[in-house]
């Protein structure tokens, strides 16, 4: 994943994912609020380097991460195995600590130096999540993204416009669907915003960017998005998996 004001639409995985919780509730959305770091990384062998990761619940457990995963890039990729290994924070002040903890906690070095020879890091990232734009959805062990980079014309119009493109998803048939926005704090040269769209599957990602061009009622509303932004900065789609969850 990407970083984020950065805003993020994610949408995932072309196998149908499996949900965490078979009782999970909408209302409890402990992805919400918070933040969210990311380390962009060109794994040897991405699927070995995520299982690998599943291993290092301890080193989780003392950065305070509520859930981490990583993030194959299948389309946009400027690499073969470009990837973004993301953990979710309760707050600002968690996300920072990890880059503290990373810095300074001999257990994080020695698996850096243990990963030194699989894989290159490429950057970090750290994204706010817009206030009534983090995630509300099921909470999958294997899911979708597409992440994009956007810099606003109208930022106020822009947010109030994605909103209203998530509404007419959930309207029309996609509830398992999310549209979520992230702002970049400290995070280099970026997008403004990092606008992730959310699902379950790749197809079904794609079925969801397919109504842009075929449904009447996405095309109106995404009409309000275009109008409101420029170019995209960046443009990439995921299939992420689960490592680790404290939920």
């Amino acid at each position: 994943m990407k970083t984020l004001t950065t805003a993020c639409i994610g949408l995932v995985l072309a196998v149908q994912a499996t949900s965490l919780y078979a009782d999970h509730h909408l209302e409890d959305a402990p992805l919400s609020s918070g933040a969210m770091t990311i380390l962009n990384l060109v794994a040897d062998d991405p699927s070995a380097y995520t299982q690998g990761q599943k291993s290092n619940t301890e080193i989780f457990e003392a950065m305070n991460v509520l859930t981490a995963g990583a993030c194959v890039a299948v389309s946009g990729n400027e690499s073969i195995g470009e990837m973004q290994f993301f953990s979710f924070h309760s707050n600002l002040a968690s996300a920072f600590n990890q880059w503290d903890l990373m810095a300074t906690s001999p257990a994080v070095k020695d698996l850096q130096t243990d990963l030194r020879a699989s894989r290159t890091l490429t950057g970090n990232q750290t994204l706010q999540i817009v206030k009534g734009f983090g995630y509300k959805g099921e909470i999958y062990k294997n899911w979708a993204t597409r992440t994009v980079e956007v810099n606003p014309t109208n930022p106020a119009a822009y947010l109030q416009a994605v909103k209203t493109l998530g509404a007419a998803y959930k309207e029309n048939g996609f509830e398992d669907v999310e549209f979520n926005v992230y702002q970049s704090i400290a995070s280099g040269v970026s997008g403004s915003y990092t606008v992730i769209a959310v699902a379950p599957s790749l197809r079904r990602l794609g079925e969801a960017f397919d109504a842009l061009s075929n449904e009447q009622w996405a095309m109106n509303a995404y009409s309000f998005v275009t109008a409101s932004r420029a170019a995209l900065v960046s443009d990439k789609a995921y299939r992420c998996e689960e490592v680790y969850s404290s939920l």
